[in-house]
């Protein structure tokens, strides 16, 4: 049986780690139980629609962000947007709410002899008495979010993260902060003391930088040192626990992974088996029962797994949930499971029979080796929930069918040559393209020109020619939408979309910023994943420089061709690779744009929102080529070593699989608004444009054309 857990020697354990985080590699799960679907309103899992679940507490004023069993077993707490609900822990029926200082309970936890519950809200710390539920005082030192909450055992020092990129201790007692522990800029999510009192972790982590690399930090309480683990997650780390020995630290991260490493920072092995970020994971029954929670902005697949971090052996998968699941709770006899979600709900689970099934009780310890145990149980615990012990199948790795709509651009052949080549890369096995419809633009030559030959040319590797994108939509998983004329995108994607497929759309997105704003948001409302990109977006140094490597973006310069084409926006055609490459290095933020144009060249200078100042210049003449300056606190870095193709592909098949785009929705349209602000620009004989005021007409309109089309109601 294919496990997903790796363990290793220490130092093969890091070479092999970094290997498949490289690769992408995604390991596949030993054993997964699929629960019966939830509906898929916005209010979350039915309970008739799931027996399994003890119950599903409803009604919460937002997202579902934190929850907590007090340590005597009476009482739940669930906290919500300026709120936390107090539920009977036996008969889960509501007591009593508590207000949230300010803004969401990111964070909570009650102190070991249950006489305190803290919660993390937006710059502060609430501390309530449990006895009467009478507010004990704030905690004041955070600047963002306070992200996670953690009791040393002996309940005399609380210790807390934030977005703020601190982690404070406290004295309970006094309510001061007596340490600080900082990174730079970036959030720290989560924190856990051990439960020796030896050390202190945390996780390090901006999950809306998906190319920045994650870090988890160990702190010796005794001495006061500081071991980040090695290798450090590939993503944003967004959850830490301790083995209850305290030997062992368990990671959640971004990169889809739970992580496992000694105290002394050192690779012990990871678990591959989600297909979302882990946002939560704690471990019981012994340190032989280790549960994970995952999920990212799209619906499906917000997992919660059941696995053992001894060997790796996965138990069972609930898949019940409709948004991301955000934290993890364990009734204080580890019978019980609560399980929080952005869908607006929590669920509450019997764990018994999955614990006797997997020989995880002390009657059941000897009875049944890892395989048996994880058969056994998930099979037992898809009866418990559907019924139907068919639902108990081994994992298989699954070819996810791809198909090409348009066949007017060389990316279509590339972008197959890589994933069906007869022995493809670890990082784009498990796609293949099946079927395209081969359609161009009329009014372009380019397109005109090219569709025959790469028609002839797509058919030798073992692809079908279809006649309709509605054929295309029968055969197969997701979507590259590669027609090289933006105009007609917003067109070919809706169905796309209402199908359900994942869809990667090749530059430009679209034709205009309302068309581009338009498909973004009709792929919110149909919840389907969707992005676009330039191949530019990944050459190697602005990567590198994406993740912190050189320390503070602080400017950019970047170039590249910038052929023009009548029927495009004049920097939307070829002007987009360098465009993004600027945005890569420098992100969001970008304020006004002024444009200075002649016929062989464009420059436009960004001013983003802190004052640093980005420019893009357009070449029509002369040597051309790709790349540019970035400044940073660390160094000036050129941006060179574009290796094709490759890593964008790498990219797109990440994205097929999991659903989760490496760009975020956001920053793409204020690439498409930088470059529309610079043709106003261009036509206000190079007046600064503000990006707000493209952004808000464009708004308007494709809110108009949505309706127009039937998308939206009004």
């Amino acid at each position: 049986m294919k496990r997903p857990f790796v363990f290793e020697e220490p130092e093969a354990m890091q070479q092999m780690t970094i290997r498949k985080l490289s690769t992408g590699l995604a390991l596949v799960a030993a054993m997964t139980v699929q629960v019966a679907t939830a509906q898929q309103d916005a209010g979350g899992p039915d309970p008739a629609a799931m027996p399994g679940a003890i119950k599903v507490l409803k009604d919460f004023p937002d997202w579902v962000t934190s929850v907590a069993y007090a340590p005597d077993g009476d009482s739940v707490a669930v906290g919500s947007y300026e709120q936390i609900q107090l539920f009977s822990a036996e008969n889960l029926e509501p007591r009593k709410k508590l207000k949230v200082a300010s803004g969401f309970a990111r964070s909570m936890a009650f102190s070991p002899d249950g006489s305190l519950l803290a919660v993390g809200g937006y710059q502060s710390i609430d501390l309530w008495k449990t006895d009467d539920w009478s507010r004990a005082g704030t905690l004041k030192g955070h600047r963002g979010y306070v992200t996670g909450i953690t009791f040393a055992a002996d309940g005399s020092k609380l210790a807390s993260s934030s977005e703020d990129a601190r982690v404070l201790l406290w004295d309970v007692e006094n309510q001061t902060s007596t340490l600080e522990f900082k990174e730079l800029r970036t959030p720290i999510q989560s924190v856990a003391f051990s439960p020796d009192g030896k050390y202190l972790a945390y996780a390090v982590g901006d999950e809306t930088l998906l190319s920045r690399a994650g870090a988890a930090k160990l702190i010796n309480l005794e001495t006061g040192e500081a071991t980040a683990v090695e290798p450090a997650p590939e993503k944003a780390a967004m959850d830490v626990t301790f083995t209850s020995d305290s030997s062992k630290l368990l990671v959640g991260s971004m990169d889809e992974k739970v992580y496992a490493y000694t105290v002394d920072g050192k690779a012990d092995g990871f678990f591959g088996g989600h297909s979302r970020p882990v946002n939560a994971v704690l471990v019981t029954a012994g340190d032989r029962l280790a549960i994970s929670g995952s999920g990212g902005r799209f619906k499906k697949m917000n997992e919660v797994k059941f696995w053992n971090p001894t060997d790796g052996t996965e138990y069972a998968t609930l898949d019940v949930h409709q948004a991301k699941v955000t934290d993890l709770a364990l009734s204080p006899d580890g019978t019980r499971l609560l399980v929080a979600s952005y869908d607006g709900t929590a669920s509450v689970w019997d764990l018994q029979p999955l614990l006797e099934a997997a020989g995880l009780t002390e009657t059941n310890d000897a009875e049944m080796d890892g395989e048996a145990a994880a058969a056994t149980a998930a099979t037992t615990l898809a009866q418990i929930i559907t019924g139907d012990s068919r639902n108990a199948v081994a994992g298989e790795a699954k070819t996810i069918r791809v198909g090409v709509i348009g066949l007017d651009t060389s990316h279509s052949l590339a972008f197959t040559k890589v994933m069906n080549a007869e022995n493809p890369d670890a990082a784009v096995a498990g796609c293949r393209v099946v079927a395209a419809y081969p359609h161009g633009s009329p009014d372009i030559e380019s397109s005109v020109s090219r569709i025959p030959k790469y028609t002839e040319e797509i058919q030798k590797l073992d692809v079908k020619i279809v006649d309709s994108i509605d054929e295309l939509l029968e055969q197969v998983d997701a979507v590259l939408l590669e027609t090289n004329d933006g105009r007609p995108h917003l067109e070919q994607v809706l169905p796309v979309l209402k199908a359900g497929k994942p869809v990667f759309v090749d530059k430009p997105i679209a034709a205009s910023l309302v068309d581009a704003i338009a498909i973004i948001e009709a792929a919110e409302h149909y919840g389907v994943p969707l992005f676009s990109s330039s191949s530019l977006r990944f050459m190697e140094a602005a990567q590198e420089v994406r993740s912190g490597k050189y320390g503070d973006v602080l400017g950019c310069d970047a170039y590249s061709p910038c052929s023009l084409e009548e029927t495009h926006p004049d920097l939307y055609w070829y002007g987009i690779h360098g465009v993004e490459t600027l945005f890569t290095v420098m992100g969001t933020g970008c304020e006004q744009v002024s444009r200075a144009s002649t016929e062989n060249f464009d420059v436009a200078t960004g001013v983003w929102k802190d004052g640093r100042i980005g420019t893009f210049r357009g070449l029509r003449a002369g040597k051309t080529g790709y790349g540019g300056t970035a400044f940073c606190s660390k160094g000036i870095v050129a941006l060179e070593r574009f290796r094709g193709y490759g890593p964008l592909v790498e990219s797109i098949v990440h994205f097929f699989k999991t659903g989760e785009a490496p760009v975020e929705q956001a920053e793409t349209l204020e690439i498409y608004a930088f470059m529309t602000a610079a043709d106003e620009s261009k036509r206000q004989g190079g007046a600064p444009v503000r990006i707000e005021d493209v952004l808000s007409s464009a708004r308007t309109e494709a809110h108009r054309k949505l309706v127009e089309l039937k998308v939206l109601e009004r």
